[in-house]
């Protein structure tokens, strides 16, 4: 049984599973080259057609995120709630709108009304998508719609080898809801609560990144990162607007867009410090997550947790629940944003027919997550030759790269498949010794980017213990940089590129199973300076998605101006 998954909203993308297994995964934003690509994914829809040998007529099933959502095509930029050119008349006049209706006719009239004129407007998203897939691309099989937090629930569950676990998602906003709540045993999920988008956590979090001058729904990274230089001074004001209650997570400003940030506004003092907001914000998200979370194993007894939806891209929130005392085990898959739509959405699909044929799909751990395209040595050298630069061919090119990063030399990695997920794990990355603190300086500047993280660090798994503090029951999250540790003594004094200023690191735990290529570079580098972690920074500029192709890579390469790069085992120098 051959299922494509497709997610045509934000971060679209598209997924192929054969027999359950996973064969091809890819955002839509690394083919046509903007960030959080918006759209029908036709590009990944071919690359993964390409990647699984496979025409339309082979595909038995579509599975599609989002019973509701947005159809777009061509793809464009996703730009956010708020825009500067928006005009102010504009935003008075719905606001005034807003609170009137709910002054006169309650919010839940309101609401509904707001979801009946939403529904209306997308009744024409199903149509569009039939007449495309089928009219251009020449699918014959049936399609289905998957719920979009069921589709995070499923890419979690099926991914995180765990029979019976606690099944939880939030994120911002998906078919309406904010969060699901799912008690799965043996396979079986059973929906035991659900939290609205009006009552979004990940919103406020997203309300507070526009605020300090970032892009909501893309750098909310940057906030986690600023929050541990701040105080959480205004935690108790933020939490006027949004808590935990009785089990759930309530908006009890009752307010949202616009008139969530006038009412944030108002809460703070006109000289706050960004640092502070941004720790009082991160500090409100850990309170109420946690205290949700923490109801939730208790109510259902599942100690073992899966997590997906893009709130639980914040590492620091994840490091929380992994220390809660009632939490066994916890994963957080590695597509947990909607990237991640199109894989959950075909794992669900797959796991009911199979469900229908007597049988089920049981959960398996990810050895990995490289699931996207691959080029050739001749590819390679192609691209090499038609951008003329200079490269020379090394059989030995692992020890060739662990030797330049222990001389101090920055090097670019591309080899094998591409990553799937928001996070580069060697095969599309930046390489650099991490005992040099200065570089988080420097280096960013090389590729225009605006960080308060430090880089994150690639550790040999067997000397992981020398690095990270408390790493049992959350080990297998760190094979995909999805999780922050406290970091020993050791790896503070010989290491500090790599650890924050709160202590922490965010690793990627490297065996040689996953990856014994990049593997036996640190291996090689641990030999020649002792030291078993190095820096991996994603590899892309500023506001650009990761590198997919080689052409991608050397342009990067050239406008980072970095020393080297290394192409599968062709070596290019500036």
């Amino acid at each position: 049984m051959r299922i494509l998954g497709i997610q045509d909203g934000v971060s679209a993308g598209a997924a192929i599973l054969d027999d359950g297994k996973i064969v091809a995964v890819v955002s839509e934003e690394r083919l046509d080259r903007r960030k959080m690509s918006t759209g029908f994914p036709e590009h990944s829809i071919r690359e993964c057609l390409k990647l699984a040998g496979l025409r339309a007529g082979d595909v038995d099933r579509i599975a599609v995120a989002n019973r509701t959502g947005l159809f777009k095509r061509p793809a464009f930029e996703y730009p956010g709630w708020f825009s500067k050119r928006e005009d102010p008349r504009k935003k008075i006049l719905f606001g005034a709108a807003a609170l009137v209706s709910r002054r006169l006719l309650g919010y839940d009239w309101v609401r509904r009304a707001a979801y009946r004129l939403r529904a209306g407007l997308f009744a024409g998203r199903r149509p569009k998508l039939f007449e495309v897939l089928r009219g251009e691309f020449g699918f014959t099989c049936p399609i289905e719609f998957v719920d979009h937090h069921l589709a995070h629930a499923a890419s979690a569950y099926f991914t995180s080898g765990l029979d019976d676990a606690l099944v939880l998602t939030l994120d911002g906003a998906g078919d309406e809801c904010s969060s699901h709540v799912y008690a799965v045993c043996q396979g079986s999920f059973e929906l035991k609560h659900k939290v609205d988008s009006f009552n979004s956590l990940g919103n406020y979090y997203g309300y507070v990144t526009h605020l300090l001058g970032f892009k909501a729904h893309r750098h909310e990274g940057k906030i986690t990162g600023l929050a541990a230089y701040g105080k959480p001074s205004f935690q108790d004001r933020l939490r006027r607007l949004i808590r935990f209650r009785e089990g759930t997570i309530e908006n009890t400003g009752r307010v949202f867009n616009q008139s969530a940030l006038a009412a944030i506004r108002r809460l703070l003092p006109k000289d706050y410090k960004n640092e502070d907001v941004a720790a009082s914000i991160q500090g409100l998200l850990e309170e109420i997550a946690l205290a949700y979370i923490r109801h939730w194993v208790v109510e259902t007894g599942l100690k073992d947790l899966a997590l997906a939806g893009g709130v639980f891209a914040n590492v620091k929130l994840n490091q929380r629940i992994h220390e809660l005392e009632c939490v066994r085990t916890l994963f957080i898959h590695p597509g947990m944003g909607d990237e991640g739509l199109a894989l959950g959405a075909a794992l669900m699909v797959v796991d009911r027919l199979a469900r229908e044929a007597g049988t089920r799909v049981k959960p398996e751990r990810l050895k990995d997550v490289y699931f996207g395209p691959a080029y050739t040595n001749r590819e390679i050298e192609k691209a090499v030759r038609d951008a003329g630069v200079q490269a020379e061919y090394a059989p030995d090119i692992e020890d060739r790269i662990a030797k330049l990063l222990a001389q101090g030399k920055v090097v670019a990695r591309f080899a094998g498949r591409m990553e799937y997920g928001p996070r580069a794990l060697g095969n599309r990355s930046v390489l650099y010794q991490a005992t040099d603190p200065t570089v988080n300086d420097w280096l960013n500047k090389r590729f225009n980017r605006t960080e308060f993280m430090p880089f994150a660090p690639v550790t040999l798994d067997e000397h992981a213990e020398k690095c990270y503090v408390n790493l049992d029951g959350s080990r297998y999250p760190a094979r995909f940089m999805t999780i922050t540790f406290d970091c020993t003594d050791w790896m503070k004094e010989h290491c500090p590129a790599v650890v924050h200023v709160d202590g922490t690191a965010r690793p990627q735990i490297i065996t040689r199973e996953s990856n014994p290529s990049y593997y036996r570079i640190l291996e090689r580098y641990y030999e020649l300076t002792g030291l078993p972690s190095i820096i991996n920074t994603s590899f892309n500029m500023h506001e650009e998605p990761i590198v997919c192709s080689p052409q991608d890579a050397i342009r990067s390469f050239q406008q980072g101006s970095l020393d080297y790069l290394a192409l599968e085992n062709w070596l290019v120098s500036q």
